[in-house]
């Protein structure tokens, strides 16, 4: 997610759970629990180190440990010089429940995370939400702001809490964001059940995803697999949802060939591959040989274009690669 809904969760978070702490704790939450999130300059680097780095090893539990450890020991050394001192473990627990919820909000999400790592690369990702999700930054400011007016108007008539500030109001916003993710995780598991439940063009699902939409939780941008064949499309969900299959947009998988064999032995496809949810392959004949284009169907799923990548091969004609790279998708080679 992005870093401003995690700015506010630490907040959140601090309010709720850890209100009698200190202010360099609050700093150091907020630090911990967006710091994972600099994988994002890995884009400066190129679509390789994006596709390389973005959710790799920042997104780890073994990471978020670490980076909550150090940033709490330096900010607990700054405040130490700045004459306060931070007793007892509150400074310490805080900051590492900040750089953990990051990574649990994460893994709601499709981009795909490597939490176990280094115990194992593998990504994960549940599909519930969105990178950016609205409803979820609603509920964080409500649970914020709405405290602050109802203590502003309690003190023009002269009505004083005796709680921690904004802590009934983090707490509640924390138990709907816990319905709203079950409802997302309700919804998407309909959705995934319907679209497998199909046949398509003739030929049942083979495998197939559910990919949330950043406005409605009602709403999912699916891919479905068959023998021949990769159907994009929309699905409603809830009990009263229906869809008619033969309104996916069909993509034909392309013809086995030495070409399309070669190119995908190069390592720039063996690590694209290695990420990606639903390759799918594009073997053009050349001049002076070949060209073979492999892209992500869960981009076009989702219309993704700013960061999204794909592969570019050229072959000569007797089927050697002569250029292998992991490129921005659709923007034209240097």
């Amino acid at each position: 997610m992005d870093p401003i809904t995690h700015g506010l969760a630490s907040f959140a978070l601090k309010r709720g759970f850890f209100p009698r702490a200190e202010r360099p704790v609050l700093i150091s939450m907020i630090v911990a629990g967006t710091l994972a999130d600099l994988d994002w300059l890995s884009v400066l680097a190129g679509p390789a180190a994006y596709l390389k780095w973005r959710g790799g090893i920042f997104h780890s539990i073994l990471a978020a440990l670490l980076i909550s450890l150090v940033v709490s020991f330096a900010i607990r050394a700054y405040a130490k010089s700045r004459g306060v001192l931070l007793t007892g473990t509150l400074w310490l627990i805080a900051p590492v429940s900040a750089g953990l919820l990051h990574v649990g909000m994460d893994v709601l999400l499709f981009s795909g995370m490597a939490v176990f790592w280094p115990l194992s690369t593998k990504r994960i990702a549940l599909d519930w939400a969105p990178d950016f999700d609205l409803w979820l930054l609603i509920l964080l400011l409500a649970g914020i702001l709405l405290p602050e007016l109802f203590r502003l108007v309690g003190n023009e008539i002269g009505a004083k809490s005796k709680k921690p500030r904004g802590q009934s109001g983090a707490v509640v916003a924390f138990a709907f964001i816990a319905i709203y993710f079950v409802a997302r995780g309700m919804f998407h598991a309909d959705a995934a059940i319907m679209i497998m439940q199909r046949s398509y063009s003739g030929e049942s699902a083979r495998r197939g995803a559910a990919f949330p939409d950043s406005t409605s939780p009602l709403v999912w941008h699916c891919v479905v697999e068959t023998e021949s064949a990769i159907h994009l499309l929309d699905v409603p969900a809830g009990p009263l949802a229906k869809f008619d299959p033969e309104t996916a947009l069909h993509i034909h998988k392309p013809e086995a060939s030495p070409m399309l064999d070669a190119a995908q032995k190069t390592d720039a496809a063996q690590q694209f591959l290695n990420f990606a949810r639903f390759p799918k392959a594009t073997v053009q004949p050349e001049s002076e040989g070949f060209s073979v284009e492999i892209s992500d169907l869960k981009n076009a799923a989702l219309s993704e274009t700013t960061h999204a990548v794909e592969v570019q091969v050229d072959l000569n004609l007797a089927g050697q690669p002569t250029y292998a790279h992991i490129e921005w998708q659709n923007k034209p080679r240097k």
